[in-house]
């Protein structure tokens, strides 16, 4: 996983590469509800604090044996 940039908004193909994804997944993900976005004059930023938070709430419980 790469290095979130540090800044309060951003692009979807940030968000992509921090995560390894692609980004229509982010776009889904956006879509979906699952991942908090914003829009200005037709472009999509992403809240750093949002990614963050995707990021925590998204993690893997260990696995029982």
């Amino acid at each position: 996983m790469s290095e979130l940039p540090n800044k309060e908004l951003l692009r979807p193909d940030e968000v992509a590469t921090f995560f390894e994804v692609s980004k229509s997944l982010v776009y889904q993900w956006v879509s979906l509800g699952e991942l908090a976005a914003e829009k200005y004059g037709g472009v999509i930023r992403i809240p750093r604090e949002g990614v963050l938070l995707f990021r925590e709430n998204h993690k893997m419980k260990p696995l029982e044996e």
